[in-house]
């Protein structure tokens, strides 16, 4: 420890977290948990005693509904009252929890593959593409990884309906001597038996990439959104908690959704007549990304004009355009003014990311971020992918990026 670690104090002022989570089942308050927790810990490692609170607050959906909404505090009891560190949740998951086929998923894969390949085999693409594969990450990504997941989707899919048919009869025949979690009728416990967790996590994103407002998947994405961005605008005005500063932080799919939200509170705020004063936007100081697929689902899952539709490309382009690099936006001659006037230059992107976590990358579709390589000791695959959440390096870089203050300020 540093000398200038010894004059540690604790963060000064009012901040509000925001972190949601990705894909899987996860459960209310669990990364609240986990974050918590894990600040706490950094905080004591520095000898910054911390006091946790459970607090409640009434918020209102877009409806209009009440409901109330459980956060925890940290604070010290060494400085003001009114200096803490609130840790809210935007838990979504049971918005997507069984609501997409096997077959379904497979047919999604397909569609996104293809789509896909057509968008970077047109001639003004090309360069795109070269430019893309120049790293080496995303070449294998393009050889290997996406052939693998095609054809493990398609064998899954052929092998599923009998597999799930001999588990229901094993079920049924062993139902006398069962207990616990298995006492649920056979055929819907069969399939949380046979189906994997690459397919549940397959499953959560083909639900929330959905772009055609034809399929019934696209009012769970928009149902998503509008919930974490009312909850945010609601953090925001909090008068009672009158944050200095809101960093919003996703994790997975979690970060896809947390850059949507801005995105959309960006389009409201060129809307506004004072250009998003009304709406606190310059609370929100940071962003954080971590694990995040965002360059993934840029690539794969946004939605492609034809080649031919020049004027529908560029309104695509600009309702979707937070942070993104000039060199994924298509010349056009015509409509070189974007209406949406993003208003905020404030925020401060971290990305954080592994080599080991097939999820993550370096972020290259966006610009003005900060691009964090972790180095944690972890093997490739879901462990890389959830190592984030325990690893002491990823908090302090959190605290001093965005909290902590010195007695050399």
């Amino acid at each position: 420890m540093n000398n200038q670690d010894n004059n540690l104090k604790f963060p000064k002022g009012r901040t509000a977290f925001i972190i949601i989570h990705g894909v899987g089942e996860q459960t209310p308050f669990e990364t609240v948990d986990y974050f918590a927790q894990n600040l706490i810990k950094y905080f004591e490692e520095q000898n910054l005693p911390v006091k946790l609170e459970h607090l409640i607050a009434k918020r209102r959906l877009v409806t209009g509904y009440p409901w109330t909404e459980s956060f925890v505090r940290l604070s010290s009891n060494n400085i003001k009252q009114d200096e803490f560190i609130d840790i809210h949740e935007y838990y979504w998951a049971a918005n997507t929890e069984n609501k997409i086929s096997v077959p379904e998923i497979l047919q999604w894969a397909e569609q996104t593959l293809e789509g896909t390949i057509q968008f970077y085999n047109r001639k003004e693409n090309q360069s795109k593409l070269d430019e893309l594969l120049k790293e080496k990450n995303w070449n294998s990504f393009f050889k290997y990884r996406l052939r693998w997941l095609t054809i493990f989707l398609r064998l899954f899919n052929f092998i599923y309906p009998g597999l799930r048919l001999i588990v229901c009869l094993l079920l049924l025949l062993l139902s006398p001597f069962l207990q616990g979690r298995f006492l649920q009728p056979a055929w819907k416990l069969s399939r949380k038996l046979v189906t994997p967790l690459l397919v549940n996590f397959v499953g959560d994103v083909a639900i929330y990439t959905t772009t055609n407002v034809k399929s019934p998947y696209y009012k769970i994405r928009q149902q998503i959104l509008t919930e974490s961005l009312t909850l945010l605008k609601a953090i925001l005005r909090d008068q009672q908690a009158n944050y200095d500063q809101v960093i919003l932080a996703g994790h997975s799919l979690g970060s896809c959704i947390a850059y949507d939200t801005l995105n959309l509170l960006c389009i409201e705020a060129s809307l506004s007549k004072d250009k998003g004063k009304s709406l606190l936007v310059d609370k929100i100081t940071g962003f954080i990304t971590f694990a995040s697929p965002l360059d993934k689902i840029a690539f794969f899952f946004r939605e492609m004009a034809q080649q031919h539709q020049y004027i529908r490309q560029r309104i695509l382009e600009y309702l979707n355009s937070f942070r993104v690099r000039q060199l994924y936006i298509r010349e056009n001659r015509y409509l070189n003014t974007n209406p949406v006037e993003c208003q905020l230059e404030q925020i401060r992107w971290v990305n954080y990311y592994h080599l080991q976590d097939p999820i993550s990358g370096h972020l290259d579709y966006y610009e003005k971020l900060d691009n964090v390589l972790m180095d944690y000791q972890t093997s490739w695959g879901g462990n890389a992918h959830l190592g984030y959440w325990t690893d002491p390096n990823f908090y302090k870089d959190i605290a001093n990026r965005f909290l902590l203050t010195t007695d050399d300020f």
